[in-house]
């Protein structure tokens, strides 16, 4: 029998009672998370899972060591004293249930000078919890961030996480007071306390001690199965949502099988139990935190769609769905869209990819909102009637406006741009994309990047006719038939020609063509046309020599930023170019909110709320500077658009590659 026993013989422990707690405990935890695992298993199959060295090394940055936390340094601090504390007391919860049903033993290895370690850690962080629980209470009191959801849940939880740590000091006191020798005299704040209790009698001290550890191990039995049942589910789940996670570039949606559709299989999602099982497991491994919340551009306008309620009404319909799954009922589940998530709700979201990036736990949610679309597509042919058009133009004209596919190429009438049916050697194919053909910002664009690559001597060439749009709005837009149509067009004509490189001004083209053609036999070098001019402004083969005299701010696009990971190169030309100063934007880079264009709403009118682009002007316009560089010609349309909407007369929008043909002389 270890020192601390010999203090207290049998610890004030009933064994049989001990185990009959134990036995219930953790049979409910159990019970519990079989009951909510039967559910995310009723999800699809088909989640593809390898590169585990690549998981575990995941696990290790996001979950030990809390990196996306730390976004907001004083929730990220909160959230890892807390995390890393509880981490700490793994140990310590183990051998006080070691000890109970021992009936008064400890582990065998917690003596000697490593329990002198861990005892003075364990009452460190003891503290360091204390604090972050203290922080947590004053930011829901006090400071109140329009991000939190403000519930008795939280303040019961962050109760319990205090009550584990002070019992665990008033277990340790009174032992130390006791006078037990060595294992504990590593626990510092406990050595502190039980300064105080000198006084004490031994029996007073055994009561202390025997009150505290029972009360301990009642909360922290209560804590273990109240978690599946609230947003804090997450302690169970956060690992395994993370280790899981989809590892296909950032961004990139599934493909869909159209050619072998089994027989009363649903396109698309539409019931709950369509989506997959690892979908499925995002919705009980959220949080509830609200950084999904924070630059969603539909959340701060006003839209239906509120990511975190997405995933919240998603997973209290999944829970409610328990009996019928249970039983194997999956076909009497109600549709998702309609009876559980608005239609504005699914056809309000821009794909910018906010909430995906700002959420610490990986959760997805564009995945689960093109399949909602899909399915509104594909199967019920239920959409927002302007998406008719672009639809229509992308399938017969090849391109969303409408415009004939044989005037793709007239923007560059006079510059004397090869076209790659023609047979010349090119090293890059350009690809101008719908905008840079039709649209006539987009058309200026185009004829730059052409000035600045015939400059740096750069051998290039067009497709003209013969290009049809990627197909990314389609997708987005759910419909996945036109958009394998088109891939597969593209794919047979680039591959046709042997193009391997390919530059664009479109970050929307560039994702496609990068990330999704792959799937369809496609694979291409692209880059976009930041990209390519900043490699040649380094390598000297290109140079700035005329001012530019001209004061603005650069908008990051989406898709280009935050899901291409490309932040540096348009500023870098920016920076190049002489004369101009550049000012960033109070929310700029990876916290860019987006212009509204994206996920295919470009062709969409926007009913509800504040208008996207107007808001994301006014953020702009924080930095001091009236005209705006973009990278996108999208961008460019929503932002000189809210130029014009709001009174900016003699505001511009220009693209990048626009101001760096200008310090050329040439534009």
């Amino acid at each position: 029998m270890n020192h601390a026993t010999q203090v207290f013989p049998a610890a004030g422990v009933g064994v049989l009672l001990f185990w009959l707690l134990l036995v219930v405990a953790v049979g409910g935890v159990v019970y519990s998370l079989k009951r909510r695992l039967q559910l995310v298993a009723a999800g699809k199959r088909g989640v593809v899972l390898g590169q585990w060295g690549r998981r575990l090394w995941d696990v290790v940055v996001y979950v030990l060591g809390q990196r996306r936390m730390f976004s907001e340094p004083v929730a990220g601090v909160m959230h890892a004293l807390i995390f890393w504390g509880f981490c700490v007391f793994l140990l310590r919860s183990v051998s006080l249930v070691y000890e109970g049903a021992s009936g008064g033993h400890e582990l065998p290895f917690l003596v000697g000078g490593f329990a002198v370690v861990y005892g003075f850690t364990k009452d460190v962080f003891a503290v360091l919890v204390l604090v972050g629980v203290a922080i947590a209470a004053f930011r829901r009191a006090v400071t109140r961030p329009a991000r939190l959801e403000y519930s008795a849940d939280a303040w019961f939880i962050l109760a319990m996480i205090a009550l584990l740590m002070v019992t665990d000091i008033t277990m340790d006191a009174p032992r130390i007071a006791a006078q037990a020798p060595g294992e504990w005299q590593g626990a510092v704040v406990s050595k502190g306390v039980a300064a105080f209790l000198g006084g004490f009698s031994a029996g007073s001290l055994e009561k202390l001690y025997v009150f505290s550890w029972w009360l301990h191990l009642g909360v922290l039995f209560v804590f273990a199965n109240y978690l599946p049942y609230s947003k804090h589910f997450h302690v169970y789940l956060s690992l395994p949502n993370v280790l899981l996670r989809p590892l296909e570039p950032a961004g990139k949606l599934a493909k869909m099988d159209l050619e072998h559709i089994e027989e009363g299989s649903a396109l698309g999602a539409a019931k709950v139990t369509d989506f997959t099982w690892k979908q499925l497991l995002d919705l009980y491994t959220c949080t509830e935190c609200g950084r999904c919340t924070v630059v969603c551009p539909t959340t701060i306008t006003g839209k239906p769609l509120i990511p975190r309620d997405l995933t919240i009404d998603l997973r209290n319909h999944l829970t409610a769905s328990t009996a019928l799954v249970a039983k194997g009922k999956i076909g009497e589940l109600p549709d998702v869209v309609g009876p559980v998530i608005n239609p504005e709700t699914v056809w309000a979201c821009t794909t910018c990819r906010w909430c995906e990036e700002s959420c610490p736990l990986f959760i997805s949610y564009i995945d689960k909102i093109v399949e909602m679309r899909r399915h509104l597509v594909l199967e019920k042919a239920d959409f927002p009637s302007e998406a008719e058009a672009a639809f229509r133009g992308m399938e017969t004209a090849g391109n969303p406006w409408q415009l004939p596919a044989e005037s793709r190429g007239d923007w560059a009438k006079g510059l004397e741009v090869p076209r790659a049916a023609e047979g010349v050697e090119f090293e890059y194919l350009f690809w101008v994309g719908c905008a840079g053909a039709f649209d006539d910002q987009g058309r200026r664009t185009s004829v730059a990047l052409v000035k600045l690559l015939q400059a740096a001597g750069v051998r290039f060439a067009i497709l003209g006719a013969e290009e049809r749009c990627t197909g990314d709005a389609a997708r987005r837009l759910g419909n996945e038939y036109l958009f394998q149509m088109l891939a597969q067009e593209n794919v047979e004509t680039l591959n046709r020609y042997g193009v391997r490189k390919i530059v664009t001004n479109c970050p929307h083209c560039l994702h496609t063509l990068r990330h999704e053609y792959p799937d369809f036999g496609g694979h291409f070098q692209v880059l976009h046309g930041t990209q390519l001019v900043a490699q040649l402004l380094q390598s000297g083969r290109l140079r700035l020599t005329k001012e530019v005299r001209q004061q603005l701010t650069f908008h990051d696009p989406c898709y280009l930023g935050r899901t291409n990971g490309e932040f540096d190169a348009p500023r870098a030309v920016l920076h190049a170019i002489p004369g101009l100063r550049v000012r960033e934007a109070p929310l700029s880079r990876e916290r860019a909110m987006c212009c509204g264009a994206g996920g295919g709403r470009m062709w969409l009118e926007e009913k509800l709320g504040s208008r996207i682009n107007q808001t994301r002007l006014q953020q702009l316009e924080q930095s001091g500077c009236h005209d705006v560089a973009v990278a996108c010609p999208f961008c460019a349309i929503m932002v000189g658009n809210a130029q014009g909407e709001l009174g900016r007369e003699t505001a511009k929008t220009l693209d990048v590659v626009q101001l760096a043909a200008q310090a050329l002389g040439e534009a």
